[in-house]
């Protein structure tokens, strides 16, 4: 497998970025100029049981919001973690590489990074990823995925989703 100098500078510079947020030298993420085109704002029913404050509701300067570029994107409270597709529609992809980082929304409403990494290469520019969750405190709490696209050596958030985190079985 060859593996072409963009492609390594993108992974360098998202695994950078994801490991200056785990290390917590990095702020949460804000929005960039999106809206809430797409990010729906209604409870799913599957987030009915949820442990916690919801996503909306943490002390950690995440907004939910989804880039006006993004016209398919997962339902509020999707599951995550229990194998279920988290897709992305990114209508003004050309290239470059989708990826995205998970947090979790703790008791006292701030947001823990958890997990990181990339998207496989779309079908019709729809990104979708089915990356399990490990077994950890956060079962049952609402998470927020960031997703972002690394173009050369730029990096531009597209959204933040509201998931409710769960455990494969």
């Amino acid at each position: 497998m060859t593996i072409d100098s963009r492609t390594l500078t993108s992974s360098i510079l998202l695994f950078t970025a994801s490991a200056l947020l785990l290390s917590g030298c990095a702020a949460g993420p804000t929005s960039t100029g999106g809206d809430d085109t797409g990010a729906s704002d209604g409870g799913g029913s599957s987030a009915s049981d949820a442990k916690g404050p919801k996503c909306e509701d943490n002390t950690s300067d995440y907004k939910i919001y989804s880039d006006p570029a993004i016209s398919t994107s997962p339902e509020y409270g999707q599951a995550w973690g229990d194998g279920s597709d988290f897709s992305v529609t990114y209508d003004d992809y050309t290239e470059g590489t989708l990826g995205y980082d998970l947090g979790y929304v703790q008791d006292n409403g701030g947001v823990i990074p958890m997990s990181g990494g990339f998207f496989p290469d779309p079908v019709d520019k729809t990104f979708t990823s089915a990356d399990l969750n490990f077994d950890s405190a956060s079962e049952g709490y609402y998470g927020i995925v960031t997703v972002s696209i690394t173009q050369d050596t730029t990096t531009t958030e597209l959204g933040n989703y509201c998931v409710l985190l769960k455990t494969s079985e």
